[in-house]
């Protein structure tokens, strides 16, 4: 089963935090399931000191990427679009995670609870629970 980590968990697994989480993460990477997207990636890169960004470059570079094509960009719109007017506020790089995860057929990984909120615009989204 393909995961996709959000930004939330990369950090925890980078910080060594909770013990379990690190030993899933390290499974998902290990057994080539970790996906990765430019949001994502982008958030970690902005969190990062510029002399460990080699690191994380390095930590990141063989894991599949989620990409997203034209039509899922519309998607994203859309997606903003109908929780706003369901009068829900979430980042607009939350959708672009979660559809990239929808994309590359992932379950998406986060201890940020705007991805639930996101799940009822998007009810193909999995949401990881280890």
């Amino acid at each position: 089963m393909s995961v996709l980590p959000d930004t939330s968990i990369w950090v925890g697994y980078f910080r060594g935090g909770d013990q379990k989480s690190t030993d899933e993460m390290s499974a998902l990477i290990h057994d080539d399931e970790a996906v990765m997207c430019g949001p994502v990636l982008a958030e970690l890169v902005v969190g990062t000191k510029p002399e460990s960004r080699v690191t994380l470059y390095e930590a990141v570079a063989g894991l599949r990427w989620a990409s997203l094509s034209h039509r899922a960009w519309r998607r994203v719109g859309e997606v903003g679009s109908a929780l706003r007017a369901a009068g829900m506020s979430v980042p607009l790089t939350d959708i672009e995670i979660a559809v990239s995860a929808v994309e590359a057929d992932a379950a998406l990984w986060s201890l940020d609870t705007d991805f639930e909120r996101v799940a009822t615009a998007v009810p193909e989204l999995r949401l990881h629970r280890p």
